[in-house]
């Protein structure tokens, strides 16, 4: 099908067009709409939809891999920065950040699904494509922020399932609670107690909160995990032993 540029004010005009005709001669309106469209080089009213949808996805395209480029430039160049995308991209807010670690990331809220734009310090090559009436993006993998912590569960098998240390947790929070949708927000408000592997980002971490090294290396001997919500080490199973000594504060840990 022929791709005519086609804006918002333009679709907005051959539908006064076709109103006016009705007004003046009757008829059906979606024959008028038709009509109309005809009349100014479409193929029918369903070419000017598909028109118009096209042109939006092409201008969301260039504006989504344009804020991209913002954040892979300072991921690579050191720099920590949070961007928010605007109304102008309209399947979003998309969230977009660096962390000056060597990683950069794509984040969509409301799905808490993530992208991967710079993963130790090598720029990865992100899947925008566009279809003829939306944006498209290739989203591989789910994130959760834990406490201090990024975790992600990705498809790609350089990343995979792990949780990360030392992200700009404290300027990405706020951003994303401020764009996130009410029903997620509930459903953390009443879920169950976070909790993550004491891998040894996780450890380092700790220790340098307070924590004890070799009593967080015994724990994970163990089988216990952190819980961040808490600040304490959880275990499946739990006597009232186990209770006083998980939620005492990490310098007695």
């Amino acid at each position: 099908m022929r791709y005519i540029p086609t804006p918002d004010a333009r679709v907005e005009q051959l539908r006064k067009q076709a109103k006016k005709l009705q007004r003046k001669q009757g008829g059906k309106h979606t024959d008028l709409l038709d009509r109309v469209a005809k009349q100014a080089n479409y193929d029918h009213w369903h070419h000017v939809v598909e028109c118009n949808g096209r042109g939006k996805a092409a201008t969301e395209m260039a504006t989504l891999k344009a804020e991209c480029e913002a954040i892979i430039d300072a991921e690579l160049r050191g720099q920590v920065k949070v961007i928010v995308t605007g109304p102008e991209i309209g399947a979003g807010p998309f969230v977009l950040f660096s962390t000056g670690i060597g990683d950069a990331w794509l984040l969509d809220p409301d799905e808490q699904i993530a992208m991967c734009l710079v993963w130790q310090g090598v720029r990865v090559e992100a899947t925008v494509s566009e279809d003829p009436a939306r944006l498209e993006l290739g989203f591989d993998g789910h994130y959760e922020l834990l406490g201090a912590f990024f975790h992600i569960e990705s498809h790609s098998e350089a990343i995979g399932e792990r949780t990360i240390a030392g992200y700009p947790i404290d300027q990405l929070r706020p951003v994303l609670e401020e764009v996130k949708p009410f029903d997620l927000k509930f459903a953390e408000l009443f879920g169950q107690f976070d909790a993550v592997d004491l891998t040894p980002d996780v450890i380092q971490q700790l220790v340098s909160q307070g924590w004890d090294e070799a009593r967080l290396h015994e724990a994970t001997q163990e089988g216990l995990k952190y819980s961040p919500s808490r600040n304490s080490l959880l275990g499946s199973t739990m006597s009232s032993d186990d209770e006083d000594f998980l939620d005492s504060d990490p310098e007695s840990a």
